[in-house]
């Protein structure tokens, strides 16, 4: 026997049920947004080829042991090496034009240091200015310098390498300096896109825009009041985002702050756009609420929020 509180709750469950059923949009969101996110971390970060870190080797051994060493970068998959430079000058050029995140170094007798049994190291200078991809570069090295580090002592019957790590440029680069960027990119997407097909669905379910042909307020008008009232909303978002970080956590603002307020406004715009096309095809409020997060989840995935896009499939792209 099902008690009253039971039956009501049973009651509540069938409605939602029956309710959800009965809207292809909705049911058709629930269903394919986890297979459409699980795909995309699929190709994204678990696709047949990983993205690799560009650098450049600066081998001033010219041996056995360094020729091993740079097999294992290789072989490790992690990497993407570019050239390998006879001296310094020519790595840290590499670096220093962008073309690569980092240069290592293999030092002079190299080689022997690992066969009579002295400690030798190698050393990675790197740009610092994206601390996230310096970090996963630094760990990656260490990861290569253990397992190489089994092959000299079966060979030569040494561990004693050790992995140093230097600052090319951007060493006060602090970690919430390179994360501002995406925060705000985030921002200008999901806030416009969302609120303004949601606006819209909603001024639909209330028959607000049946009222609007007593009056002489056109369509047009409507679209494009909506359309300034969230531009402005969301480039107010962005401003006190920016204020927050400059004075609460020390965030240094470089480059041209007119490229960025340009480019701002370009991306705003495409948001803004993406909310109005996401408002013709749904039928109310929680339909363009779902596909705004749909929208999101991508830029969230390959933005670099979570893992740096430099180690993506080339599948991602």
């Amino acid at each position: 026997m099902i008690s009253d509180d039971a039956y009501r709750v049973v009651t509540i469950v069938r409605k939602e049920l029956i309710q959800l059923v009965r809207d292809p949009k909705t049911i058709a969101m629930v269903l394919m947004m986890p297979i459409m996110v699980t795909i995309l971390f699929g190709i994204g970060y678990g696709g047949k080829g990983s993205g690799k870190y560009p650098i450049t080797i600066v081998d001033l051994d010219g041996r056995e042991g360094s020729f091993k060493f740079i097999e294992e970068l290789r072989d490790s998959r992690l990497f993407e090496i570019k050239a390998i430079y006879k001296s310094k000058g020519q790595g840290f050029s590499s670096v220093y034009s962008g073309s690569v995140y980092a240069c290592l170094i293999i030092p002079e007798r190299f080689t022997e240091d690992l066969m009579v049994g002295r400690a030798t190291r190698v050393e990675l200078y790197y740009d610092a200015s994206n601390p996230t991809v310096a970090q996963a570069i630094m760990q990656a090295v260490g990861v290569v310098t253990q397992h190489y580090q089994e092959w000299a002592a079966s060979n030569f019957g040494t561990f004693a390498i050790q992995p140093m790590f230097y600052t090319v440029y951007g060493p006060k680069v602090e970690k919430i300096e390179s994360f501002i960027p995406t925060l705000m990119a985030l921002i200008l997407q999901m806030v416009p896109t969302s609120l303004i097909s949601v606006s819209i669905c909603r001024e639909r379910e209330k028959g607000t825009f049946e009222q609007f042909i007593m009056t002489p307020i056109r369509p047009f008008d409507v679209i494009f009041g909506k359309l300034v009232a969230y531009f402005i909303a969301t480039i107010s978002d962005s401003i006190l985002s920016l204020l927050t970080a400059i004075l609460i956590f020390n965030v240094k603002l470089r480059g041209s702050l007119i490229d960025m307020t340009v480019v701002s406004i370009v991306f705003l715009l495409s948001s803004l756009s993406m909310g109005l096309l996401i408002s013709v095809f749904s039928k109310n409020q929680l339909q363009a609420y779902q596909a705004s997060i749909f929208t999101f989840i991508p830029s969230m995935l390959f933005s670099g929020m979570l893992i740096p896009v430099e180690i993506l499939g080339p599948e991602a792209g």
